[in-house]
């Protein structure tokens, strides 16, 4: 994901967040009946293909439905499917749909519209296309579709309950009315008090099929970049839960609300050129390494998160069988090793990065001082955080600073290493990952993805095709008068799992 879960404070930071609480005072804050969320970023479009995880899924849960729910642990509950199945092979998904659910339109939900929902979402080329491209629809009856895979996909199930099956009317599919108004058979109707940057507001739908589902009579998504707005956002009743860092967190711990801490993401760069077609350095697996070299991690780690979180140089989490700790110290900080790394691919004067700039200036002002040791320079190209992970994804950069969340192997697979994985940006391959994610597709056991997990781990900590620096824990906020649940693999919880607590 993933989305910067700590952010410094900076003009355009500051601007938005104060676009976004103009007015607001203390005597504002919400009633027992509403929730109000702090906010890092504003969704791009309503269109389900669109959908994302991270921070933008809760947007899409308020007003669409999944087929699959997702629960706080990770688990596979019936929602608008009310049970599925696999054939012997794993090629073949059956799923029973719910009857007698309606959109907000009065369309009616029915396999047709399931279907027409989930080709939507292939040809809609969105951020996570590539978890269901390899495909087809079908429907069996009216109320049953089938799903045929080209190719095993071990955690299917994960992305219908996620980002792959959000449910819109069929009559608003393909019309452009759907990109900034969202017509879907959710808890929650979007409501016309929303304005774009600043706040999303929904209030709860009347004629929806499980009232178990609604909590509020509604719900307002503040948009708050700057953490230090939230955090007086929250200190001051004009929210009532958010995601703050380090530097934040123990003023709000002190003012009596609830942290949730939940490991989910490792931070560091992610080297999208390797073909060198934006930076013909990087095509150079030395060059890459030489970079990972030039790290001083346990300093970054002290100044940037004040020592909170856990040094690594992989991308799979310690939880899976695929994690090697032997591969976290295959960059321990070695300038000299650097420079002559960059000697033997031919760049004796060093190399030069153009990087957008992340957010917090700690950051940017010691990792520019760390890299120059080795020669290597850093111009930071000023990018408002609004838009950095959109111009990350549409390959601007040939590297750039973010976070992604670490989830199964097959699903962390499959967003940084496969051709169309949502990270894997410039769509590099490699004989060693197309033979390793062939053997999964071949043969989806667990035993047998953990096994090419493991050597596709080893070839992208080696490679350098992404540099992390550490895992960071992220810290949720709520108050008393609210109860919610970490979220497996997410980095805030998911909008169900909000509610309120009478107090």
């Amino acid at each position: 994901m993933n989305l910067s879960k700590r952010i410094g404070a900076g003009i355009v930071a500051i601007a938005l967040a104060g676009s976004a609480l103009a007015g607001a005072t203390p005597a504002q804050a919400a009633k027992k009946s509403d929730l109000v969320i702090g906010s890092l970023i504003d969704i791009k479009s309503w269109d389900p293909s669109q959908a994302d995880i991270g921070h933008l899924i809760p947007y899409y849960q308020a007003v669409y439905d999944n087929l699959i729910l997702r629960t706080p642990d990770g688990k596979y509950k019936p929602n608008l499917a009310t049970k599925w199945s696999w054939n012997s092979s794993k090629t073949e998904l059956s799923l029973d749909l719910r009857k007698g659910v309606k959109f907000t339109d009065g369309e009616v939900f029915d396999a047709a519209a399931a279907k027409a929902n989930l080709d939507n979402f292939i040809k809609g080329n969105g951020p996570q296309v590539g978890t269901l491209n390899d495909s087809t629809i079908s429907v069996v009856d009216a109320d049953t579709i089938k799903v045929t895979l080209k190719k095993a996909n071990p955690d299917l199930e994960y992305y219908l309950s996620t980002t792959d099956s959000f449910m819109a009317s069929p009559k608003a599919l393909g019309t452009p009315g759907l990109k900034t108004k969202p017509v879907g058979s959710g808890p929650y109707i979007f409501d016309s008090s929303s304005v774009v940057g600043s706040q999303i507001v929904v209030t709860a739908n009347p004629a929806y099929w499980d009232k178990s589902k609604i909590k509020f009579t509604k719900i307002t998504f503040k948009i708050i970049v700057d953490v230090t707005a939230r955090l007086n956002a929250l200190l001051s009743g004009q929210i009532d839960t958010t995601l703050l860092d380090v530097k934040t967190a123990s003023t709000a711990k002190g003012k009596g609300f609830t942290q949730m801490s939940n490991y989910v993401d490792w931070q560091g760069l992610l080297m999208f050129d390797r073909t060198g077609s934006k930076n013909k350095a990087l095509k150079d697996a030395r060059v890459r390494q030489a970079i990972a070299y030039s790290i001083d991690r346990a300093a970054l780690l002290k100044a940037v998160q004040g020592g909170y979180g856990e040094i690594t140089n992989q991308v799979l989490a310690k939880t899976t069988g695929a994690y090697d700790a032997a591969l976290d110290k295959t960059y321990p900080l070695d300038n000299k090793k650097a420079k002559a790394l960059l000697l033997s691919a031919g760049y004796s004067d060093g190399v030069t990065l153009d990087l957008p700039s992340w957010p917090d200036p700690t950051m940017n002002a010691l990792l520019k001082d760390q890299l120059a040791k080795s020669n290597i320079t850093i111009n930071w190209v000023s990018v408002p955080f609004a838009d950095y992970r959109n111009q990350l994804k549409a390959g601007k950069f040939a590297a750039g600073i973010f976070q992604l969340f670490q989830g199964t192997p097959w699903v962390a697979i499959n967003q940084m290493a496969t051709p169309d994985g949502s990270w894997n940006v410039m769509k590099s391959r490699s004989p060693v990952l197309d033979k390793a994610i062939a053997a999964i597709e071949a043969d989806p056991s667990e035993k047998n993805i953990v096994a090419q997990a493991k050597i596709i781990n080893s070839f992208l900590t080696k490679e350098a095709w992404y540099i992390p620096f550490f895992r960071i824990p992220q810290l949720y906020f709520v108050s008393k008068r609210i109860q919610t649940s970490n979220q497996a693999q997410n980095a805030i919880p998911y909008l169900y799992s909000f509610a309120p607590t009478g107090k």
